[in-house]
């Protein structure tokens, strides 16, 4: 996804996003994802901004099924560009890009904020019962004959002594 800088006109604009992503996680998270939405671009003199809500789509894994399932997530997006060499900006949580002319490749940054608007616990639906840590059973699809203890064995010893 990229941007001219020469192109886009004074004052307020929009830019249309639709695009696949790579994503590039360490663990069992969707290696890639589709982003689409429409972005606000303002440009004023010495700088560009980028605002708005993009939304993501991918596979991911159950945390307690483990059953993969199609998610998706809004992504909010604030990047904005520095075209003056001498502007000074303090940190923010804006995302950043400094260059003066010509055409600016957003896929990092709109990569970076992906990740970052990626929800941290993940369950296929709400009522996703889990497998049974005893037997390993999906509990959604059947039910096991395993019998639940009340005791946790840290807590043993300490029953031994109300005996």
């Amino acid at each position: 996804m990229k941007l001219d800088l020469d192109g886009v006109p004074h004052g307020r604009s929009e830019i249309e996003i639709s695009d696949t992503l790579k994503l590039d996680w360490a663990d069992d998270r969707p290696e890639k994802a589709s982003v689409q939405g429409v972005l606000t671009v303002e440009n004023f003199e010495s700088r560009v901004m980028l605002s708005g809500t993009l939304q993501s789509a991918g596979t991911a894994s159950c945390g307690r099924c483990l059953e993969d399932f199609e998610i998706s997530w809004g992504v909010p997006v604030e990047i904005m560009i520095l075209c003056g060499d001498d502007t000074d900006e303090g940190e923010s949580e804006t995302m950043v890009i400094r260059q003066t002319t010509g055409v600016v490749d957003l896929t990092e940054t709109l990569r970076e904020s992906l990740i970052l608007a990626y929800p941290p616990v993940l369950v296929c639906r709400e009522d996703c019962q889990g497998i049974c840590v005893q037997c390993g059973i999906d509990l959604n699809k059947a039910s096991c004959t395993c019998t639940e203890e009340d005791v946790d064995p840290r807590w043993a010893g300490l029953d031994a002594l109300e005996e």
